[in-house]
């Protein structure tokens, strides 16, 4: 089965010779920059297996907070994305800046790239592991989406959705926390190139508010004013 590997990086000799080594091995990869990593609908088709970053910023991590955000978008562990982090020197305090961000390797330079290829495997051996245990949940609070079976529950009970509302949840739970225009939910979800009755969004989230919503405390999809809606992890 071929890998996805996505590497978020600038330019670069080292970079280069990363994807160069990684394509031989059978993996494809896709080269990205920091400010793509907003270009969420790009990466949705993808669906990464492994993320490489090679981080030749300062020591603290001087990227934007929305391109840090989007990162964490993508280090998602309810869709089982690891992170691997390359810098260019031996630097305890940038590998524990990473680690607690959130990344589940730090290598440093220069690179052994047998070992390097190694750490590879074995990253992908344990999320596909626990992709395959967890079935590749999305989880917000108690409510949990199984992307493989497309079956949904909230605090333990099954939700009885049809096709085009699990498509809509699950468009809202992969953009989690991120205001969906109408417009936007039209053209992924519906394939409407233009414009068109935004209203079917309307009439289709109510009926997914029905199903997720009714009757619980916490309303977990929230209209965003002007704009459109969103599914929230509050």
């Amino acid at each position: 089965m071929m890998k996805t590997a996505i590497i978020l990086v600038g330019t670069g000799d080292l970079v280069g010779r990363i994807e160069r080594i990684m394509q031989d091995e059978g993996y494809e990869v896709k080269h990205v920059e920091w400010y793509e990593l907003n270009d969420i609908e790009d990466f949705r088709a993808v669906r990464p297996h492994l993320i490489i970053l090679v981080d030749r910023e300062s020591e603290d991590m001087h990227q934007s907070e929305q391109d840090k955000i989007a990162l964490k978008r993508w280090m998602n562990p309810s869709v089982s994305t690891p992170l691997i982090v390359i810098i260019p020197e031996v630097s305890p305090q940038r590998v524990i800046n990473w680690l607690d961000f959130g990344a589940n390797d730090v290598m440093e330079e220069p690179l052994h790239w047998k070992v390097m290829l190694a750490r590879i495997r074995s990253l992908l051996r344990l999320f596909a592991s626990a992709s395959h245990e967890g079935e590749e949940m999305i989880i917000v609070q108690d409510l949990r989406i199984n992307l493989r079976s497309r079956r949904v529950s909230r605090g333990g009970q099954y939700l009885n959705l049809t096709p085009k509302e699990y498509e809509l949840l699950e468009y809202l739970a992969l953009h989690l926390n991120e205001a969906c225009t109408r417009g936007d939910i039209l053209r992924d979800v519906w394939g409407y190139e233009f414009a068109m009755d935004t209203n079917v969004v309307d009439v289709y989230i109510k009926h997914l508010r029905v199903k997720v919503d009714k009757g619980r405390e916490v309303k977990l999809i929230q209209t965003v004013r002007g704009i459109g809606y969103m599914l929230v992890d509050s």
